[in-house]
């Protein structure tokens, strides 16, 4: 492009001193010998000035072009710039906003430590069971951190499951809805008692009960505490369906869903001291029916 615009500069300026030459010489003669040559200075005027206005005009399209086109690579490369600024703010703020969901999480293990009497350890959830045949997670915390096989864990909304196996620093916890896990509850607001099992889907089905005739969607179920596991009065679910009783069943089939997400597990909170030493405080004060 630059070869191009010296060109053109070259150009003009050759047609430029022809000109002049022929001014120049024009004057002299006219000097000289007194001849009028206004008409051939009016001639070459009329056949040059075009020639000058076009390549005037060219040298400045040129010089337009080529400015713009400087413009606008420094324009987009300022464009580049600020859009990758801008992805960088927005992934700072999801970071942050995750940060903070993650202290908040935190704060609500926390505050349920009041309602316990013993020692809990705060754990991440680091895995889950691929396959889903089992109904587990793994956690961060093991033997190290004082948890061991049958070592309940909870979140501020309900119990999640028992630990089943421990190394020293993670262990796997199976979920209250595993098609091998039971726990012993009691209906909240008429104390009857129950056992709830995992049905390994996203439930629980009722098991046993000492009279189901009352019961109704809605009802909340607590732990009893006579699992040994889960000490009395922590949130187990709520009933979802109440169906009629099939063939020669006992019970009615009646499906409670979990008071804990199961399947949004981030963090828990495993109790360590044992069940006959563990219960907690006003579990109808701290936990609402829901």
């Amino acid at each position: 492009m630059s070869r191009i615009v010296a060109t053109s500069k070259r150009s003009g300026y050759i047609a430029l001193a022809v000109a002049l030459v022929i001014q120049t010489g024009l004057i002299s003669i006219q000097a000289s010998h007194r001849i009028d040559t206004s008409f051939v200075r009016a001639w070459i005027l009329d056949s040059l000035a075009p020639m000058e206005k076009l390549v005037d005009r060219s040298l400045h399209g040129v010089a337009y072009v080529w400015d713009n086109y400087f413009f606008l690579i420094g324009l987009h490369k300022e464009n580049e710039q600020l859009r990758t600024e801008v992805d960088d703010l927005r992934i700072k703020l999801d970071r942050q906003e995750q940060d903070v969901a993650e202290v908040q999480r935190l704060r609500a293990l926390l505050s349920i430590r009041d309602s316990i009497a013993g020692r809990t350890v705060v754990a991440r959830v680091v895995g889950r069971d691929p396959t889903r045949s089992n109904e587990t997670v793994t956690i961060d915390k093991g033997r190290s951190h004082g948890v061991k096989p049958d070592s309940a864990v909870i979140t501020p909304d309900g119990i999640v499951g028992r630990v089943i196996h421990s190394s020293n620093f993670f262990s796997i916890v199976q979920l209250i809805i595993d098609s091998q896990s039971a726990v012993g509850a009691l209906e909240r607001s008429t104390r009857k008692q129950a056992i709830l099992r995992g049905n390994g889907g996203h439930d629980l089905d009722l098991e046993y009960t000492d009279d189901d005739t009352d019961m109704k969607v809605g009802d909340a179920f607590i732990t009893s505490g006579l699992d040994r596991i889960y000490p009395k009065g922590l949130p187990v679910g709520s009933i979802v369906s109440v169906g009629p009783r099939k063939g020669a069943a006992l019970f009615k089939t009646i499906v409670v869903r979990p008071s804990s997400d199961l399947g949004r597990l981030e963090e828990v909170l495993c109790m360590v001291d044992p069940p006959d030493t563990v219960d907690v405080f006003d579990p109808t004060e701290r936990w609402a029916a829901p």
